[in-house]
């Protein structure tokens, strides 16, 4: 059996990518031992990059060959197998830590290349501790969406296109969409990642102690959150608050005493409903000889049923 060490950096990434892929989709059984491997092989892989020298600070994406330009994701891969790679709660804190680390590694090499202008800060400023980023504009995440998707598609047109021809000029519009696209996931990942981090710690230690050692739980020590907020995020989810909206429940319009006010308000302006006549006693209706009463009493009269004692009882038997 081949070793890791004796295979070439094209084996090694494509023996990742393939596991990396099969893993996202649920081909496979989502195993520990599975992420490892994909993990090892490309941080081989990544190891052998660094000791060619591959990549450089100084040139354009048009400069870069085909077969270089397929790596370019390596970093993106090994931050998502960490990302998803299960574990316990205090292992799970330094895999988040290292898939941040690999998604910035990603963006910075993006950047030397000038395919993006910012990247995200590695860790939060101390006022933005206990905040999540839960407040991006509807408009955006809708745009993004859609540009996401646009990429899927064109990516999966290409990959087609590859099974039949391998055309130089279809693999490398193929590798800059793929480059684009995990562009886009590992700036929405590292978000959810940081305020993922908040919260492990948040839930470790809710109300830091003070000076002499005694827990305070004043209204500071709460986790502050820019608007509605859901624990698991999905694509499928983000996907549908995009095109439907946030829905029910939706933050107050008014107060309630406003409320009552408005309410009041609108209940004056309607019209007074005319009073209710006041029924007639019966005995007033027999004084003025009312003709629908009279009426009412011959149809009670021949609806009632009255059965005088021993009517039926012909032969006096008990």
């Amino acid at each position: 059996m081949i070793s890791n060490d004796e295979l070439t950096i094209a084996e090694l990434f494509d023996i990742a990518f393939d596991l990396q892929q099969q893993l996202e989709t649920n081909k496979i059984e989502q195993k520990l031992e599975t992420f490892n491997i994909a993990i090892d092989r490309l941080k081989l892989a990544e190891q052998k990059l660094d000791e060619l020298h591959l990549f450089s600070d100084n040139e354009e994406i048009n400069e870069v060959s085909t077969n270089e330009l397929r790596y370019f994701i390596l970093y993106a891969l090994i931050g998502w197998l960490y990302e998803y790679r299960s574990s316990n709660r205090e292992q799970r804190l330094n895999d988040i830590h290292l898939a941040i680390s690999y998604f910035i590694k990603y963006l910075q090499l993006c950047k030397n290349y000038g395919l993006i202008q910012h990247i995200p800060k590695e860790k939060d400023d101390d006022n933005e501790k206990f905040r999540l980023h839960t407040s991006e504009d509807r408009q955006t995440k809708i745009q993004k969406l859609k540009e996401k998707k646009l990429l899927e598609q064109s990516i999966k047109k290409l990959r087609e296109m590859t099974y039949n021809h391998v055309d130089d000029e279809i693999k490398r519009q193929l590798y800059i969409e793929q480059i684009k696209w995990w562009i886009k996931q590992t700036e929405d990942d590292i978000i959810e990642l940081k305020d993922e981090i908040k919260l492990i710690q948040f839930s470790k230690d809710p109300f830091p102690s003070n000076n002499n050692n005694t827990v305070t739980p004043t209204s500071t020590n709460k986790l502050p959150i820019d608007g509605p907020f859901t624990l698991v995020t999905t694509k499928d989810r983000l996907y549908k608050e995009a095109v439907g909206g946030a829905a029910y429940p939706s933050l107050p319009t008014m107060t309630i005493q406003e409320f009552y006010d408005d309410l009041t308000k609108r209940q004056s302006q309607q019209p007074v409903p005319p009073p209710k006549p006041v029924p007639l006693s019966e005995e007033h209706l027999n004084e003025i000889d009312d003709p629908i009463h009279r009426q009412n009493i011959h149809l009670m009269d021949e609806y009632k049923d009255d059965n005088p004692r021993g009517s039926g009882n012909r032969y006096n038997r008990s």
